[in-house]
């Protein structure tokens, strides 16, 4: 092929949305620039002259996928960084001024598994939400029976010339108080559930309590201290529950990590910063930080450090994506004073 036909072949090749290599005797004669940002490569003489099955795994068992009512091959593709990416391929035959060639087009998988799995876990979240709405229905009732039978033994033991029962009356109050308590949770867990249908004016900082008060009882097992900012902060337009899933995320990730790494004396603080065009909320442990290795993937979806406590890798990806589609806003994470600090910056 001539620098003309080669030229005019890498202009059809790069017009393709999905990866593309040209193939002849099993060698990599040409490759498009879609490919090359799937396979995360700088150039294509890095691929050209290789092998083909340098780039493409097949399968040890030939395995298909349905798309678009066509099957298509699954393979595995290695990156430049070593990572392994699931892809769909389709071989052609093609002949090119007067040469036999094979063109194979790849679809990069790991965006449609990532929706794939976001829906999986929402209907898993669906499906919780009305358990839980359920449980609260059931316990409704009970739960106010058991504080009107309180209130009535307080009375009484208000009425008796009885020492003990008098002495009981610190124990009613805790009952009724533990009573509250639960009321309020199941209500806090129920209304969390509920998809949002419009945005309202809220106080960030009762949003962080109404989530750290859903993970208090782990705190509390795990001895866990945490400190909440008490700045006052003006009330914005947001959404409520998804602002509650953000905090919860960040604020289990940072308890497994203090159990992860041992802290005996675990701390987490809540801070907030304001500027005129955003809220910045800064979320702080003390266990140790995170590996500079990786802290720069921590985003990333399906990059977890909790594989034998079966993590997903996706719910810092899941924070930092409702903080860019819901709130124009962004996450960081840095190291800092022996832990790590993660930045939630919310436009006002």
């Amino acid at each position: 092929m001539n620098s003309y036909e080669y030229n005019d072949t890498e202009r059809i090749l790069d017009a393709l949305i999905e990866g593309a290599l040209l193939v002849k005797n099993g060698f990599i004669v040409n490759v498009n620039n879609s490919l090359l940002q799937i396979l995360e490569y700088k150039t294509k003489d890095e691929l050209i002259g290789n092998l083909a099955t340098g780039v493409l795994i097949p399968s040890t068992t030939e395995k298909f996928l349905e798309f678009n009512k066509h099957l298509f091959q699954e393979v595995t593709l290695v990156a430049t960084n070593g990572d392994l990416i699931p892809a769909i391929l389709k071989i052609q035959d093609i002949n090119l001024y007067g040469q036999d060639y094979k063109i194979v087009t790849i679809l990069d998988l790991r965006e449609f598994r990532e929706k794939d799995s976001l829906l999986y876990k929402q209907s898993r979240l669906a499906a919780m939400g009305e358990m839980i709405s359920m449980i609260a229905h059931q316990w409704r009732q009970p739960l106010s029976a058991i504080s009107s039978i309180i209130a009535k033994l307080k009375i009484k033991s208000l009425k008796s010339n009885s020492k003990e029962l008098k002495i009981l009356d610190d124990d009613f109050d805790n009952i009724n108080n533990y009573l509250q308590y639960m009321s309020k949770t199941i209500d806090d867990f129920r209304n969390f559930f509920k998809e949002d249908k419009q945005k309202e004016y809220l106080d960030i900082k009762d949003i962080i309590k109404i989530a750290v008060d859903m993970i208090e009882p782990t705190l509390k097992s795990k001895k866990i201290t945490i400190e909440l900012d008490n700045q006052k902060l003006d009330k914005i337009f947001t959404f409520k529950n998804e602002l509650i899933q953000i905090i919860i995320n960040l604020l289990n990730n940072t308890i497994d990590a203090i159990e992860e790494n041992d802290i005996k004396n675990g701390h987490i603080s809540i801070k907030f910063k304001t500027t005129k065009d955003y809220i910045r909320i800064i979320i702080c442990d003390n266990a140790g930080g995170i590996n500079k290795e990786i802290i720069h993937k921590v985003f990333e979806p399906y990059f977890s450090t909790k594989h034998e406590k079966n993590g997903t890798g996706l719910g810092l990806h899941m924070c930092k994506v409702i903080l860019e589609k819901h709130f124009n806003g962004s996450i960081n994470v840095k190291n800092q004073n022996n832990g790590a600090c993660f930045y939630i910056d919310i436009k006002i």
